[in-house]
């Protein structure tokens, strides 16, 4: 198989395959809590994961937020603090990413996060979807020893996207539990 046959879904697997792998999923329950719903925004809960969204009608253009596990092996944090899985690593990891897309999918690692209740990285990402427009996200991935929550924050346009994203943060607290 060669690699621009791989589909933007499988060039995603990929990235998130290089930066998990199949241990340990997800923070321990009640590591995050969240008051993120906005007016007019629905939630469903579903799998571990919670997606809030927003309808056109009410946004102006569809947007979402989700909040939902990563598989981490080892201590990840560990390597995040001791920044042997660095910003420049996964940069060089979202340059082939992004070669490879040629152009219909994109992804940045912005900064890396070190702080007392977790470390982590904040990503964007610019995607076609089926008609050809351009969607937006932003993320950020949490990582406490060896688990790992990620979220996401879609919208048509990149400030949105970023927007969303802050907002549920600044309405979320992170906890590090025994």
């Amino acid at each position: 198989m060669k690699l621009r046959n791989f589909t933007k879904t499988g060039l995603l697997i990929l990235f998130c395959g290089l930066l998990a792998a199949c241990q340990t999923s997800g923070l321990k329950p009640g590591s995050i809590d969240s008051s993120f719903a906005p007016s007019g925004w629905q939630s469903e809960s579903r799998g571990g994961k919670t997606i809030y969204f927003c309808m056109p009608s009410v946004c102006g253009s569809p947007q979402g937020v989700v909040i939902g596990p990563m598989k981490v092996r080892g201590d990840a944090e560990a390597a995040i603090r001791e920044d042997i899985l660095s910003t420049e690593l996964l940069k060089a990891m979202d340059k082939v990413v992004n070669i490879a897309a040629k152009g219909d999918f994109r992804m940045s690692t912005d900064r890396r996060i070190v702080k007392k209740n977790f470390s982590g990285f904040d990503m964007s990402a610019r995607l076609k979807d089926r008609n050809g427009r351009y969607v937006y996200a932003a993320a950020r991935v949490i990582i406490q020893n060896d688990r790992g929550s990620m979220v996401a924050s879609f919208a048509t346009s990149r400030a949105r996207a970023r927007s969303n994203l802050r907002r549920f943060l600044n309405q979320t607290t992170i906890r590090r539990l025994p």
